[in-house]
């Protein structure tokens, strides 16, 4: 249960009768037990405040909930009925529902997708963050084969769906769960990604939804704190978590060597985590979030590789690799393996020109040579 208390904050608790009849946890950070864990100030646990969705659609949702931004339990009560994973919040009084998605069966191509821009979004998909992905609006979709995210470019960075397909469709080069996305185009020719979400699964009639946490929410920090901890901090807190610590390892280890030569600066800890397969075991999630952001001049990756945002050296991710538990050999494997992937990826292909192109294939071009050295 999450109540508030007299003094202005929150608290959450486990009924009774939910202990009695050993239910499983609701996160990690919220281990079963009859103590209360409380916050303070309108703010909710943190694995609840990592439910609500960010940047854009955060203040859309909060100019239709007219309340504060620090009232954290009423947002989360608009949107908690279709959140990511497996949990709803819902009022007390309510039955668990499924609610309609923004889009709902029917052709994309029939759509104007600029009109869910600024649609008030009773679901809530976390996602959408500072840098270049704080332009990128994500619409739920529902068709009859599956469950999906539609997501939209906007003006300021602009080609973002473009960036981002091209890179999930390279990063399945190095043989680690990817998210399946598609590019899009409405009746008027705009483009979008149509992403199946892999916390959605079909059962008989039915759709299960998988529990996922992003770093952030078992690390226990809230979502502004996202570029908070290093690298090395979020892949130790997700392998310890992860069915096989050792593959979920190598497979983190590739996705922040994979950004790095891709030129991918929001690679940060609500950009990775973990979810639940079958029989309960969990594993790392599919990469997701992963366009170039430094053709649109962001240089920097969004949590340290030992101690180093910028100016990366190969010794840098030698480093990394043994802070974070991996042999040498499999490093240079894993090293490789993302190389491989990274030179894949066709930005001649890309809708970029000029300059700020220019700069980006010198800069990976650089960094490419590098890690070879």
């Amino acid at each position: 249960m999450l109540q508030r208390t007299a003094e202005g904050g929150t608290e959450f608790r486990y009924r009774k009768d939910y202990l009695a009849d050993s239910g499983t946890p609701v996160a990690t950070t919220l281990p079963l037990g009859p103590d209360p864990v409380r916050s303070i100030a309108g703010a909710v646990p943190p694995f609840f405040e990592g439910l609500l969705p960010e940047g854009h659609r955060l203040t859309v949702l909060q100019r239709a909930v007219k309340t504060s931004i620090n009232d954290e339990l009423s947002l989360l009560l608009a949107v908690g009925n279709d959140v990511p994973g497996d949990v709803q919040i819902i009022p007390a009084d309510q039955s668990l529902t499924d609610i309609p998605p923004l889009v709902e069966g029917g052709s994309l191509d029939e759509l104007e997708f600029a009109r869910f821009v600024d649609e008030i979004d009773t679901h809530a998909l976390p996602g959408v963050q500072r840098k270049a992905s704080a332009s990128m609006i994500s619409v739920p979709f529902s068709a009859r084969d599956g469950r999906f995210i539609l997501k939209l470019s906007q003006p300021e960075y602009p080609h973002l769906v473009e960036n981002e397909a091209a890179h999930l469709t390279a990063a399945r080069l190095m043989k680690i769960p990817v998210a399946e996305a598609n590019l899009v185009t409405d009746r008027i020719g705009d483009t979008g990604l149509l992403v199946r979400r892999f916390d959605r699964v079909r059962e008989s009639q039915t759709w299960r939804r998988l529990a996922f946490e992003d770093a952030t929410q078992v690390l226990g920090l809230p979502p502004a704190s996202k570029y908070q901890p290093d690298a090395a901090t979020v892949v130790d807190a997700l392998a310890q978590i992860s069915e096989a610590p050792t593959v979920a390892r190598r497979n983190l280890y590739l996705q922040f060597l994979f950004a790095w030569l891709t030129g991918n600066g929001d690679l940060h800890a609500k950009n990775v985590g973990v979810v639940e397969g079958p029989g309960g075991k969990w594993g790392v999630a599919p990469i997701f979030d992963i366009p170039c952001t430094l053709v649109y001049g962001d240089d920097s990756m969004a949590l340290p590789i030992s101690g180093r945002t910028r100016k990366l050296r190969a010794r840098d991710w030698a480093a990394f690799a043994a802070e974070i538990g991996l042999s040498e050999r499999a490093a240079v494997s894993a090293r490789t393996v993302a190389l491989r992937a990274a030179v894949a990826v066709d930005y001649a292909a890309l809708p970029f020109s000029g300059s700020p192109m220019h700069q980006t294939e010198r800069e990976l071009r650089w960094r490419r040579a590098e890690l070879g050295r």
